[in-house]
């Protein structure tokens, strides 16, 4: 992302162990040196926010036990597998105290699954009120763009296909978030690798686009007007 004059934000997943059904968490553990690496990364600028494992969305207990295994900076979310259920993960988040989450998209295809390019306050069911986190929409993943379960776009598609979602962007002045997974920045990987998360990041410089971490979204969205 320095290229292109941002940083980006990590999302971490310190549950290694598999989830309901054997679903896998994290391919990683989070080990002295990958902390080490991590901490390089905060020093670079970069934003650490924390990935839920599965079943966390839906328990606060959970949550926090991933919160206090992750050991991150900043106050960002991101729950394994886009889960949400709608009438309790914003109360569980609220009760975390996280600023903001950045789970709402689609899988399986890309778009506005809030039919909305904006970050708002979800419907909080508990309270009968608007969360006190921001959601910033997810628009695009890497593997909704190339997966057997999903679009299995050629590498050459994938731009033209996601162009007018960004032109949505631009035209309303919103939020376009890009989720890119670390293996998928492999160099072999040439169906949803680095070549394609370039050519996005290109298209977006040369639409005027500002790179900003989750942070600094919620920074500007929620500053004072005039301040």
């Amino acid at each position: 992302m320095a290229q292109y004059g941002g940083r980006s934000t990590f999302f971490i997943l310190p549950n290694h162990r598999l989830g309901a059904g054997g679903t896998p968490n994290a391919d990683y553990r989070l080990k002295t040196n990958l902390r080490q690496r991590l901490r390089q990364l905060a020093q670079q600028g970069c934003e650490l926010g924390l990935h839920g494992s599965l079943g966390t969305a839906i328990n606060t207990t959970a949550l926090t036990h991933d919160l206090d295994d992750s050991h991150y900076i900043g106050a960002g979310l991101r729950f394994h597998y886009l889960s949400w259920e709608a009438r309790q993960t914003p109360t569980v988040i609220d009760a975390t105290g996280f600023n903001y989450d950045a789970t709402l998209g689609f899988a399986e295809h890309f778009g506005f699954r809030n039919s909305y390019c904006s970050p708002f306050y979800p419907f909080n069911f508990s309270k009968i009120d608007e969360s006190g986190f921001l959601e910033i929409p997810l628009n695009v993943m890497d593997a909704t763009l190339h997966h057997p379960n999903y679009l299995q776009l050629a590498p050459a598609e994938i731009l033209p296909a996601l162009a007018p979602v960004f032109a949505e962007i631009k035209r309303f002045g919103g939020v376009a978030s890009v989720l890119w997974h670390n293996e998928n920045f492999d160099p072999q990987n040439t169906k949803n690798g680095p070549q394609q998360f370039h050519e996005i990041m290109a298209h977006l410089q040369q639409q005027g686009a500002a790179f900003l971490t989750g942070h600094e979204i919620w920074e500007e969205f929620t500053a004072e007007p005039n301040s």
